[in-house]
């Protein structure tokens, strides 16, 4: 079972409404679906173009009174069906919920999803009844696909050891960015993008003496990073760590403008060949050690 892309990730709010406006305004998101899913009232943005075109979502949930955003889950799509996914994980020794859940190190929750076949709604059930929202198709969008999903955690290569175990990652990167410690794995027969950078769906921050797993940030793709920037800032979004690209949202959510297509920003450090890592081997594959830049 390997991950082929993000399928949305789900949020715990204190005001969805307040994030809805916001990623509307910023990005161009719509509300797409809003109900009950499982007693939950939930509300679904995204692309107007949503999904076979821009695929990837956010889901709401409602949280009153807590202080800042947090990671409900993420939901991954899976090279096989959602059934085939779960008996195999189970079979596997993995417990699986009946939210097609699993549960990685300190509460990191990842949902078994599929891009293209997902699990009908249950038929019958009074607690679960979502209905569409109209949406405006003449209201641009930045957003084309989820790209990554960053937690911080306090313990990093648990995180990293658990999904190269369920997922079969097949190599994995340590280093820094701006300071800050980031763990990577990734599949290497995957495609890159035209900087050759491999496709890190979690990269892992590290935050010391953290007992729950959390948001960092949330990174979606767009066809042209550096259109898109000038969007915001003509509309005088703030976006912060220039060339990083990115929005502080309500309730501390932090969103990223990335773009596999036309990578950005193609002169950060982070992006230099010779920016230093740690690498390492995993399942036989090795992963070549990037040089550290002369001082």
């Amino acid at each position: 079972m390997r991950i082929v892309g993000i399928t949305h990730v789900a949020l715990e709010l204190s005001s969805p409404t307040r994030t809805e406006r916001f990623l509307r305004d910023t990005f161009g998101l719509q509300l797409l679906r809003q109900g009950y899913w499982k007693g939950e009232y939930v509300r679904i943005l995204g692309s107007p173009y949503h999904q076979r075109e821009n695929p990837g979502f956010l889901v709401l949930y409602n949280r009153p009174f807590i202080s800042r955003g947090t990671l409900r889950h993420i939901a991954v799509a899976v090279d096989e069906d959602v059934d085939d996914a779960v008996v195999g994980l189970r079979r596997r020794g993995f417990e699986v919920d009946g939210e097609d859940i699993i549960t990685g190190p300190d509460g990191l929750r990842f949902k078994i999803d599929h891009a293209i076949r997902p699990r009908p709604l249950p038929v019958n059930d009074p607690s679960t009844k979502l209905v569409d929202a109209p949406v405006d198709l003449a209201l641009p969008c930045m957003w084309t696909a989820l790209d990554h999903v960053a937690p911080d955690a306090g313990r990093p290569s648990a995180v990293q050891d658990w999904l190269i175990e369920v997922f079969g990652f097949d190599a994995r990167r340590t280093g820094d960015r701006r300071g800050e410690y980031f763990s990577h794995v990734w599949y290497t027969d995957a495609p890159r993008d035209p900087i050759n950078r491999p496709h890190s769906y979690f990269p892992t921050v590290l935050r010391p003496g953290a007992t729950r797993t959390q948001l960092n940030h949330i990174a979606f793709d767009t066809p042209d990073a550096d259109g898109a920037i000038r969007q915001l800032e003509s509309r005088r979004v703030p976006v912060d760590l220039p060339k990083d690209c990115f929005i502080y949202g309500p309730e501390e959510v932090w969103y990223q403008i990335d773009s596999r297509e036309t990578p950005f920003p193609i002169g950060h450090p982070a992006n230099d060949p010779a920016v230093s890592h740690i690498s390492a081997k995993f399942k036989g594959v090795s992963v070549e050690l990037m040089p550290k830049p002369s001082v």
